[in-house]
Formats: structure tokens, C-alpha cells, sequence
């Protein structure tokens, strides 16, 4: 390239503009550089070159052009790659505020993901002492029972100002981390303080549970992190990605990773590997835990349970009508499980003591997505006839209620703060209530796709054209459409108050309220069971008598009977002979 048009660009561009547009710049000395290269023969002899000249200035100007070249293009994908994410504008007006942004360890970015978990973690918990405004007025009466042998859960008076907040940190070898004791003396000093200068406050403990996100990857990465924070908890790689990776399970102890004909087995809190379990049947997806045991749907129409708590236990498996065509869902508050077949039953496993199947339901079309799960036992799900349902696992099994709604279904739906939300194929919402299955919203809203979270009663979904959507959670009202933010990875949230992206390069963001530094743990508990319906429950329950009813379907008010003994038989033979008797 001939130093004039070098001086020529530095001069158009740095010189003579008003405002220096540095992406053009880029453009421009890239295809420079690489049609001089392609010139030159190769790009060794131009680095050659380069390297020959690296005194001189109008070397030093190459250099600076080619690495505002590369600076240019890095700027450019990162533009394409934010459309993804929310920037401040965005969240300015979806009223949300960033809380961080990490990037995974996923090998080649999103499409590396093989499978991602948020976990709610209710044994591991962070403490917070906490120095609050002091009302004056009477704490209000617990109302929930507490058993026998328990504290009684303090009320946390969550529009309660909040002055400062010191985290309690178990592991104190980190830079900054207290104890309680010395939080409390901390939070203590500063209530005499802010004594002096008229301000009232108070003292108060909170306790939140941990929030971590487990991510796998094709490469065989398994990375925790915390969901709040960001920052890494543990990093480590297992198996072999020759065989392939089918999924991840996690409950408070272990997380279990299917690789190939393998289970293997991690600590939840260290990542570090307990064992390698060899699986007795070929597994068809990944795996989920539940009492103790890893569930992994296999071929031969099985459902393969294997020990985690203790390995000794020997293999079970369960053969069922058709293949999962989904996950098993477990119900947090019980030991079931619960999954659809390809033969169009739902299965509900009893884990509790003996696994075993604890009933099925033959539905009306196949139900090919997850099971939504609930408090008190209850499961919900959608059929592609277009049938949505809520059962109960009882020991009989209980439909709680069934609806036509003339749309096939083929997703996961969403259970949230006893609401039901159905995403159909034709890409209409439907919000239905958990108890009757009625329609809570006046009309179902058009062009969803996806549901993304909900946060103070906004739901956030993508579009069927990608876009972003904000509705109204208490009649399906259309908030917002924002066209310019299109998320393609979106992190299911039914936990928390908080929304999660994930761009095309594996960079997770994580939203929230203004504010809400604490993150609010959504909890439904089961509707409460009137007396009347105990009753009617413990009259099914009661075993019937013994003694065989005869009822008359033809009785009349003087109960004679039309075809008793004073009638004859019209097909009896002559003299009472029977014709197929023995002769």
C-alpha cells in the first residue's frame, strides 16, 4: 500500500472530519489492509514487511490502523451480540436496572450449552443483620403454624426502610468477611449513631436462600454460579465429549452429569467428583433427582433409577406404555415424579420407600413438554389435542380439572402464584387458574413464543418474531413491545423476582428492580381443604360393606319385579329340557 493513501486515510478521517466516525474507520482500513496482503502475495510477507519497517512512523500508523481495525470489528459484533441483551436504555424503560453480566465457560458461546438449572438451595442459605427504620407499631402474629421443636420464622416487614445491610459470610478467609457476632456489633455501633443524629432504627436478622445456576456444557464443563452475584462458586470438567452429554441433575447435595453410558457424580458445594456409576440401561436423555435417587429415561420404555446417597443400591428400573418425551418433573414439596409418554399417558412415580408407579392418565393426544409442578402434589400440562389438565398425585390419582381449549400445546406451561400459563403452537398465551382451570384473563394474548419470568406483576416474553414483549399478569394486557431487543436464550425464571438473557457469545445478564437488593423467593402454597371437602375426601376413603347391594333398575313403587318367577321363560325348550345340556 503506498504511504499517500495511508496518509490520505489518517488525514480524511482524523483530520478533516468534524466527528471522528471510528467505525468507518475500521471498515475502511481493514479492506485496506487485507487487499494489500492479498496483493502481496500472502499475509506473511506483508507481517514481513511490517515487521522490516517498525521504526519508521508510517509503520507505527499501520499497526494503529489495524488495530483500530480490529477495535472497529470487536465494537461491531458487539452490537450485534447486545440486541440480545438489555443496554441502560432498555432497562430504563422496562423499568429493570442490571444487576451483572458474566461470561459462561461455554467453549463456542451459546450453542454450547447442553443444559441449564436454577436451583433454589432451601439447606444453604446467606445471612444478612440488617439495620432497619423502627416502626414503633406491634409485630403482627405469625400465621403460619410452626411444629412442635421449631422457631417460629421472625415476619420480615419487607416496605421496611433499610439503612445498611452486612452480609455473613461462613468462610472467613476471604477479604472482608465477618461472622454474625461481629455483624451484629457492627450493625450496633451504627444504631447508636445514627441515635445521636435522630434517627430511630433497629436491628434485624434475614435469611435468604442461596440461588445458584448450574451450567453444562458440550465440552464436558460443569460451572456453578451464583445467580445473585455472578462471581464463579466452582468450575470443573468430567467425562469425555466423544460420548456426549444428555443433561444435569441437582438437589441440595450432589449434581449428576449423563455422559454417554455413565453417570457421574459431583458435590454440589465444591464441584468435586464422587464416583463414576455405570448406567444399565442406555439412557435417552439426562437425568433428575428425587429422594435420594438420579432418574434417567432409558430405552425399552424405562424409567432407570440409580442411588446417589447410597451407591450400594441396587439399580431399579420401571417399564412403562411409550418413551418420555420429556424430563420427569419432581414436585418440591413431595417425592413424586411425574412425565408424559409417547402412547399418551401421564405417569406419577411414588418415591418415597419403594419406587413404584403410583398411578397413570390416559390422555386425550400426547403430552410431549415438561410437567408444570405445584405445592399440595399437583402437576399441569398440555396434550397437542389441545386438552390441558391438573391432576393431583393422590394414591388413586385425582383430575382436578380438564379443558378443551382447540389450540395444540407442545410446551412446558408455567405455574406462578396459582396461575397456570399455557403457551400454545399458534403462539397465543392463555392464563388459566390453578384451582378450576378457568380463564383468569378476559382473552388470550397473541404472538407469544416463549415466557421469560415475571417481576411485580409484569410478565416478560419473547415473540414470535423475537422481539420482546412486558404484559400485565393480572389481565394479559399489552405493556410494551420492544422490537430492537431480541432475546434468543432465555433462562426460565419461576423462583425469583429476576430476569436472566443469555447472547449468542454466552454472556448472562441478570435484571431486577430498582432497588430489590434482595431477591424476593416467589412461594405458592396449596389451597387450603375446607371441611366439606375432608369429609367427602374421608367418605371415599371409607371401606364399602361386604355385603353385595342388589339394585332394581326396573322396580316400581310396589317393588314387583317384571321378570321374576311368575313369568315364564320364552326361550326355554319343551318340558324344560336344555338343549346344550348332556345327553
Amino acid at each position: 500500500m503506498p504511504i499517500t493513501t495511508i496518509e490520505s486515510i489518517f488525514r480524511a478521517f482524523f483530520c478533516e472530519a468534524s466527528v471522528p466516525n471510528f467505525v468507518q474507520i475500521g471498515k475502511f482500513a481493514a479492506a485496506a489492509v487485507v487487499d494489500y496482503a492479498e496483493r502481496s502475495s500472502g499475509w506473511l510477507p506483508f507481517f514481513s514487511g511490517i515487521a522490516a519497517m517498525h521504526r519508521s512512523f508510517h509503520s507505527r500508523l499501520i499497526l494503529s490502523l489495524t488495530l483500530v481495525a480490529a477495535h472497529a470489528i470487536g465494537l461491531s459484533a458487539s452490537a450485534l451480540a447486545d440486541n440480545e441483551l438489555l443496554g441502560p436504555n432498555e432497562t430504563r424503560q422496562l423499568g429493570l436496572e442490571e444487576v451483572w453480566r458474566r461470561n459462561l465457560s461455554v467453549p463456542a458461546g451459546r450453542q454450547s450449552i447442553v443444559e441449564q438449572k436454577m436451583v433454589v438451595h432451601q439447606t444453604q442459605s446467606h445471612v444478612f443483620v440488617e439495620i432497619v427504620e423502627k416502626s414503633g407499631e406491634p409485630k403482627p402474629a405469625e400465621s403460619k403454624p410452626v411444629a412442635e421443636g421449631e422457631d417460629p420464622a421472625p415476619v420480615i416487614d419487607e416496605k421496611a426502610v433499610v439503612y445498611a445491610r452486612f452480609q455473613v459470610d461462613s468462610d472467613l478467609s476471604g477479604r472482608g468477611a465477618i461472622d454474625q457476632k461481629e455483624a451484629e456489633r457492627l450493625a450496633k455501633n451504627e444504631i447508636r449513631r445514627m441515635k445521636r443524629r435522630g434517627i430511630d432504627a433497629e436491628l434485624r436478622n434475614r435469611t435468604i436462600p442461596t440461588i445458584r445456576f448450574y451450567t453444562l456444557s458440550d465440552d464436558g464443563t460443569v460451572e456453578c454460579r451464583d445467580a445473585e452475584s455472578g462471581d464463579l462458586i466452582w468450575l470443573q470438567r468430567v467425562g469425555s465429549n466423544m460420548r456426549g452429554y444428555g443433561g444435569l441433575g441437582v438437589d441440595e447435595e450432589f449434581v449428576s452429569v449423563v455422559n454417554g453410558g455413565e453417570l457421574i457424580k459431583l458435590d454440589v458445594k465444591n464441584g468435586q467428583v464422587f464416583g463414576v456409576t455405570s448406567l444399565e440401561y442406555v439412557p435417552l436423555r439426562g437425568v433428575v433427582h428425587c429422594n435420594g435417587f438420579a432418574l434417567v429415561p432409558s430405552i425399552g420404555d424405562r424409567i432407570a433409577g440409580y442411588g446417589l446417597v447410597d451407591p450400594t443400591i441396587d439399580p431399579f428400573a420401571e417399564i412403562v406404555a411409550g418413551s418420555s418425551l420429556a424430563m420427569p418433573t419432581h414436585a418440591a414439596d413431595s417425592n413424586k415424579v411425574a412425565w408424559g409418554t409417547s402412547k399418551g399417558f401421564v405417569y406419577v412415580m411414588e418415591m418415597e420407600g419403594e419406587p413404584n408407579v403410583q398411578f397413570r392418565l390416559n390422555t386425550d393426544g400426547i403430552v410431549s413438554g415438561a410437567l408444570a409442578a405445584a405445592p399440595g402434589e399437583r402437576f399441569f400440562f398440555g396434550s397437542e389435542s389441545g386438552q390441558i389438565y391438573g391432576i393431583k398425585a393422590t394414591r388413586e390419582g385425582e383430575v382436578l380439572w380438564s379443558r378443551p381449549t382447540g389450540e395444540p400445546i407442545y410446551k412446558s406451561p408455567i405455574f406462578f402464584d396459582e396461575k397456570v400459563f399455557y403457551p400454545t403452537t399458534y403462539g397465543n398465551l392463555m392464563c388459566v387458574s390453578a384451582s378450576d382451570g378457568y380463564s383468569v384473563w378476559p382473552q388470550t394474548v397473541p404472538g407469544v413464543q416463549e415466557l421469560l419470568g415475571a417481576i411485580d406483576g409484569k410478565i416478560y416474553a419473547r415473540s414470535m418474531s423475537g422481539s420482546l414483549l412486558v404484559m400485565s399478569m393480572e389481565d394479559g394486557s399489552l405493556l410494551g413491545r420492544f422490537p430492537r431487543i431480541k432475546p434468543e436464550t432465555l433462562v426460565v425464571n419461576r423462583y425469583t423476582d429476576r430476569l436472566y438473557l443469555v447472547n449468542n457469545r454466552g454472556t448472562m445478564q441478570c435484571l431486577r428492580r430498582p432497588g430489590s437488593v434482595i431477591p424476593k423467593v416467589v412461594k405458592s402454597s396449596a389451597p387450603v381443604e375446607t371441611e366439606e371437602e375432608a369429609d367427602t375426601e374421608l367418605e371415599k376413603q371409607e371401606p364399602e360393606s361386604t355385603t353385595p347391594k342388589v339394585v332394581d333398575p326396573f322396580g316400581g313403587g310396589g317393588g314387583a319385579d317384571p321378570f321374576g318367577d311368575t313369568m315364564d321363560d320364552p326361550f326355554a325348550p319343551a318340558g324344560g329340557q336344555d338343549p346344550f345340556g348332556d345327553f
